[in-house]
């Protein structure tokens, strides 16, 4: 768990350029409470962008498993429809696909 600081949002109306400084200078972020529940975290720039990098290195690895997966289901419903013997057309195959039909 990362270590971070608490502060509640009337620390955060008095202090808040204290706070801010404290997150800048340690690298810890802070999360403000209001009623004993976290409304907002506070980070520094760095690490800030440091998550929108690793979230983006994230989506991109999703994006080439569905892709990889979506190829492994073509191929699949194609040598299907190789052993009936149809003719290979990618329409009906990526229709399935599309509709849910996958069988």
């Amino acid at each position: 768990m990362i270590a971070m600081h608490i502060v509640n949002v009337t620390d955060i109306r008095q202090n808040a350029s204290k706070i801010i400084t404290r997150v800048v200078e340690s690298g810890e972020p802070a999360v403000v409470l209001q009623r004993s529940k976290p409304v907002v975290y506070i980070v520094g720039a760095s690490a800030y962008e440091e998550m929108l990098r690793k979230l983006e290195a994230a989506e991109n690895l999703f994006r080439v498993a569905e892709t990889k997966n979506t190829l492994q289901e073509i191929t699949r419903l194609r040598e299907k429809m190789a052993q009936r013997g149809k003719q290979q057309d990618s329409v009906p195959l990526i229709r399935e696909l599309r509709e849910g039909r996958v069988r």
